[in-house]
């Protein structure tokens, strides 16, 4: 089945509006030539499109301004204040970041020597121990 979509020019061009049923009529039999009476089905299903198309509109402009104040509040986000003022608490919260770990680091330093200085003494009285 050949692709008909891409790059295809619509029977209807986008000027052409409907606005009542007779107009409906008279663009059918105007394309066709075929009559449509007005309890034809065809008609019917234009009505159900119209609702139909009415409340794609209404959803579609219900979430252009939903997305447009998501947008607004995004950007508004983004000025060179906002982004010095985030860089600057960046670089704060690296430095005490920092400073945590050079206290730890001492810590452990400490008590890696006191260790040792443990260590040392319990191999000093094994030693007495061994030997008397």
């Amino acid at each position: 089945m050949p692709d008909n979509l891409t790059n295809q020019k619509t029977e209807t061009p986008d000027g052409v509006s409907i606005a009542s049923l007779g107009e409906l009529r008279a663009y059918l039999h105007s394309q066709t030539g075929v009559s449509v009476d007005e309890d034809d089905p065809i008609v019917l299903l234009h009505i159900i499109n119209e609702i139909h198309l009415s409340e794609v509109e209404r959803v579609l402009k219900r979430h252009n301004v939903a997305l447009t104040e998501a947008l607004s509040i995004a950007v508004k986000g983004l000025t060179s204040d906002a982004i010095s003022q985030n860089l600057q608490e960046q670089v704060r919260l690296a430095d005490r970041t920092y400073q945590e770990y050079e206290k730890q680091f001492r810590r452990a330093r400490l008590l890696s020597v006191v260790n040792l200085i443990c260590f040392a003494a319990c191999l000093l009285v094994f030693a007495y121990l061994i030997t008397n």
